[in-house]
């Protein structure tokens, strides 16, 4: 097994294997759920027949087997996404559970809902497995281990069901939406708001109901489903806000490409300028190509505005170039949105691009960060308007 690079391990924790070649992590926070719940059930899984660490040993043995269906449930996302055809990234479990990354980039509503509904399915399972195996079991210890862990796997899958992002029912209802809708945005924004429903329905059963009949609740009957609803509120919300931004890029590519003036770095500066024309009334980027006719860089203005008016006729073009990594030059279809846009600046991480058709590699315009922002930034405004 090839050990991960040591800034991978730092930031996904500890390595303990691989599923199908998706490396799998325990996150440095994972701890924290296990000695809480070694604290919580350890007294009360205590015998006055056994020694005292008793109750702890098995609330530990809980511990464990929970995180083994935490990687269950993870294992089968990332199952399910390599199927459809996905890469899979990583399998971390952490404080909140776990999660799977995989590159839902070309992914379908059939898909999304695909991988989500497996995850909660593989936790009734082994609720069921466990159930079946408890039956036949008659030492008390390992009964009471498998009575846990199946009731624990049949509430984790149940309520990951539930219809709201960030859960895994969140994300049918999503791709539900979606698929009604033809909008993948629509969809996390609709899950979303539900999703924060949820959060607020958690705080209203684990503490409002009972604070309303009349019964006392623990600090940690409180704290607990607080966590939890916080947990389930900032998902949400994160799904609204990338809901929102994947609608308002929604739109047509060429919202954002600007013109552009093609010059052989062998070109001068006087031709340029009289190509341009007057710097105040032209809006067309100058770039630069090489030989093979492929943009290779962009004019500097500040470099150009250095070089005497009398040498300007005699000055290449690629004198006053600022040189361009090649990964600047991006091919798109003719039916791509501004998502694939930006997701491809995003990748490259460049701030200017120059797009050509995918089909015809003739160069249809310049996109920059700027009029990235001032687009999405005016359809957002826009639907916060409506």
């Amino acid at each position: 097994m090839t050990s991960p690079a040591p800034d991978e391990s730092r930031r996904h924790g500890w390595r303990i294997g691989s599923i199908a070649g998706t490396p799998v992590y325990i996150a440095r926070s994972w701890p924290v759920i296990a000695v809480i719940i070694i604290a919580v059930f350890g007294p009360a899984l205590g015998r006055a027949d056994r020694s005292p660490s008793y109750g702890y040993v098995v609330a530990g043995g809980y511990a464990v087997l929970l995180l083994v269906s935490v990687l269950v449930h993870e294992a089968a996302h990332a199952l399910a996404a390599r199927a459809r055809g996905h890469a899979v990234g990583r399998i971390v479990a952490d404080v909140w559970g776990g999660h799977t990354v995989y590159d839902a980039t070309r992914s379908t509503p059939g898909t999304t809902a695909l991988v989500a509904v497996v995850g909660p399915l593989s936790n009734l399972v082994l609720a069921a497995v466990a159930w079946l195996v408890e039956a036949g079991v008659t030492n008390e210890t390992a009964s009471t281990l498998l009575v846990i862990v199946a009731r624990a796997n049949f509430l984790v899958g149940l309520f990951n069901l539930l219809p709201g992002l960030p859960l895994d029912g969140g994300q049918i209802v999503s791709a539900l939406v979606w698929r009604l809708t033809g909008r993948k945005g629509s969809g996390l924004v609709a899950a979303g708001w539900l999703g924060r429903v949820m959060a607020a329905g958690t705080v209203l059963w684990f503490v409002g109901r009972p604070l309303l009949e009349g019964q006392s609740i623990t600090m940690f009957g409180v704290v607990w489903p607080v966590a939890i609803a916080f947990f389930l509120w900032q998902g949400a919300t994160q799904a609204i806000r990338a809901g929102a931004i994947i609608d308002a890029t929604a739109g047509p590519v060429g919202d954002v490409l600007e013109p552009v003036l093609l010059l052989p770095t062998t070109a001068t500066l006087g031709e340029a300028a009289a190509l341009a024309g007057p710097a105040d009334t032209t809006s067309a980027w100058l770039v630069a190509t090489d030989e093979g006719g492929w943009p290779f860089g962009l004019l500097d203005p500040a470099a150009a505005a250095e070089v005497p008016a009398g040498a300007r006729a005699t000055t290449p073009l690629g004198a006053v170039v600022t040189s361009q990594p090649a990964e600047w030059v991006v091919a798109l279809g003719t039916d791509a949105v501004l998502t694939d846009l930006v997701r491809e600046m995003s990748e490259r991480n460049l701030p200017v691009i120059v797009v050509v058709d995918a089909t015809t590699r003739r160069v249809a315009g310049l996109a920059t960060a700027e009029r990235v922002n001032e687009v999405v930034g005016a359809a957002l405004a826009r639907r916060r308007r409506s």
